[in-house]
């Protein structure tokens, strides 16, 4: 099922995974949706009397305008009649649904993954920006791979020891989104704790961190800043949070939140919009990107001293 990748080993991610951007299948089905959802509230219909005009049970025709649930070419058709949709319309939201039904890469891991994790990794997919903030770890698409090694294996006993390879390959082959002919645009706040905290030892935090800078060189689709301890309390200090904005005007922005035991996609308008203003408040306050790298060179280097290494084993 799985292509083991060289990168695996060497710890970077190789930028020929991801020569183009990916179609996400899941932000494909999550617009067709929405905008079923716009035409049936032009027309002033109720979803229970649209579903039950085309045959669907109420449920299954809720999940339908959320994206979750994959729509069938007559279904398609006759809701189309139905909002009396003209050729034009119809073409297009024929081929959303085309491409919604494709396969995509990370349903071979549905076995290692909940589906709300794995409708996130499909929005990530198909994002054009994501901000990030982060206290502890470093973001799972900046992770070298002994780095996301380590951080799997301390979620045991929660993960048998079998899926911490499928799992650690899945999070280098998402890490091909920062590559190719439209990368993802990514900006990260991480505070001062994640990068100290020696997951998997000092060597591989010495060599995490030359990764971030490495992929946070200027000019990149990359920008992390660094929220130092002295800076004391910020809007973001409970808990990480990712945000994810999509191409389509159509598409909101969205929030994901994750614990150590589960993850979240939230939609509520305050809730994102709440987000979204603690991160610039956050991200505006830190160091710059060029001070932020400093202090991210600082500590590379205190992680390759040989006093903090014996202290860690």
């Amino acid at each position: 099922m799985f292509k083991w990748l060289t990168a695996i080993d060497t710890g970077r991610t190789s930028r020929a995974m991801c020569a183009q951007p990916p179609l996400s299948s899941t932000v494909q089905a999550w617009e067709l949706g929405v905008r079923l959802r716009e035409h049936r509230m032009q027309l002033g219909l109720k979803a229970a009397a649209a579903a039950k005009t085309v045959g669907v049970v109420a449920p299954n025709f809720s999940m339908m305008e959320a994206g979750r649930r994959r729509i069938s070419q007559d279904k398609l058709a006759e809701l189309a009649d139905l909002y009396e949709l003209s050729a034009g319309e119809r073409a297009e939201l024929e081929e959303l649904r085309e491409q919604a039904d494709q396969r995509s890469w990370w349903h071979d891991y549905r076995d290692f993954y909940s589906d709300e994790f794995l409708r996130f990794i499909g929005l990530e997919a198909g994002a054009s920006a994501i901000r990030a903030y982060s206290g502890e770890v470093v973001p799972e698409l900046l992770q070298i791979a002994d780095y996301a090694r380590a951080t799997v294996r301390a979620a045991s006993p929660y993960i048998p020891a079998v899926e911490v390879g499928p799992r650690v390959e899945s999070r280098l082959v998402r890490q091909g989104r920062l590559s190719g002919d439209d990368p993802l645009q990514l900006s990260v706040l991480l505070a001062e704790g994640a990068l100290r905290q020696q997951v998997g030892g000092p060597a591989i935090m010495a060599r995490q961190i030359e990764h971030l800078l490495d992929v946070g060189a200027e000019g990149r689709n990359v920008k992390i800043r660094v929220w130092p301890f002295a800076r004391g309390a910020h809007p973001l200090l409970r808990g990480p949070v990712e945000i994810l904005t999509f191409p389509s005007d159509r598409l909101p922005d969205l929030v994901w939140q994750e614990t150590a035991l589960t993850g979240t996609l939230i939609d509520k308008r305050h809730t994102v919009e709440t987000a979204k203003i603690s991160f610039e408040e956050a991200y505006e306050q830190a160091p710059d990107e060029v001070e932020s790298r400093e202090i991210m060179r600082v500590i590379g280097e205190e992680m390759k001293l040989p006093g903090l290494r014996r202290s860690a084993t």
